[in-house]
């Protein structure tokens, strides 16, 4: 991996360098610590899994290495963290792999507990991230409705579901959402593709999907399926991606209306939860229905 965080309760990821991992840390303990053979290394804890990560590189790059990265521990490091193999094990920087949507981790506690608190307390980001991605704005309802599926999925316990793709992982995880009376005018390819494949539907003045037949119903909804992971090697950095799915049914038969890519965009939700409160413009009655929803889980 290609970034860092110095302790577990941090929210975002630095990338690896010398000079930045030493103003961090002023080269003192835990960071600088005996590793294996008591030879002085570097220890830091990874973004995505909590866990203890010893940094490669830093001062000696292996050969045919370019630059400094991160590798998993196989134990607990003090001061640093402890180790959950659970976590570990499914961590993309670990063991970069394709999940199936239906793989749930076993226990609650660690990562997942800490996701469904930072999709609550982070929830009007996680909205502003995914309606800046898709262009479409969606109603109170309908977000109630995705949180609603999100929990009975228990989406939080996906294997592929990490502290750097909380946003994207919800939507992943919320199912199929209805996209009548729901706005959806700032996302031009998409309305132009229900426009064009759906007659009975238009585009209200508010840029609301609306049928032209009062008291008919269009049943679109939007997905987000296949959930991809790649990665290089062990010392580059992650891609993550899903795909945004516009289906009608038709005579019981789906069909797609409109498909697109979504790359996840970790570093721009750790921005935004790093920003300074007196910086910050917070949607609290967003915040509000995911504790109304999801707050018995904690």
């Amino acid at each position: 991996m290609d970034e860092y965080k110095l302790y577990v309760e941090d929210m975002g990821g630095k990338l690896i360098n010398k000079d930045g991992f030493e103003e961090d840390t002023l080269r003192r303990e835990p960071w600088y610590q005996c590793g294996s053979g008591d030879k002085l290394s570097q220890f830091a804890v990874c973004p995505a899994c909590d866990n203890p990560i010893q940094l490669v590189g830093l001062y000696q790059l292996p050969e045919n290495v370019k630059n400094p990265y991160g590798k998993h521990t196989m134990s607990g490091m003090r001061g640093i963290a402890p180790l959950d193999t659970e976590a570990r094990d499914n961590c993309p920087y670990f063991k970069p792999r394709q999940h199936q949507k239906t793989d749930r981790k076993a226990r609650f506690d660690g990562v997942p507990r800490k996701i469904i608190k930072l999709l609550i307390e982070q929830f009007d980001r996680v909205v502003y991230i995914l309606e800046k991605q898709t262009q479409v704005v969606l109603s109170p309802k309908a977000l109630r409705g995705m949180l609603e599926r999100y929990k009975g999925e228990q989406g939080y316990l996906y294997t592929g579901a990490t502290l750097r793709n909380v946003p994207w992982i919800f939507a992943y995880m919320s199912d199929a959402t209805p996209l009548f009376a729901q706005k959806v005018s700032g996302n031009d390819e998409l309305t132009n593709a229900i426009l064009t494949h759906v007659p009975e539907a238009k585009i209200d003045s508010n840029g609301r999907l609306d049928t032209g037949t009062k008291g008919a119903f269009i049943d679109l909804k939007i997905s987000f399926i296949r959930h991809r992971i790649f990665k290089d090697n062990e010392a580059s950095g992650l891609i993550e991606s899903m795909v945004l799915v516009v289906s009608q049914c038709r005579k019981g038969d789906l069909v797609d209306i409109h498909k697109e890519v979504i790359t996840f965009e970790s570093r721009w939700f750790e921005r935004l939860i790093q920003m300074p409160a007196d910086h910050a413009y917070r949607r609290m009655d967003r915040v509000e229905l995911a504790k109304e929803v999801l707050g018995d889980l904690l």
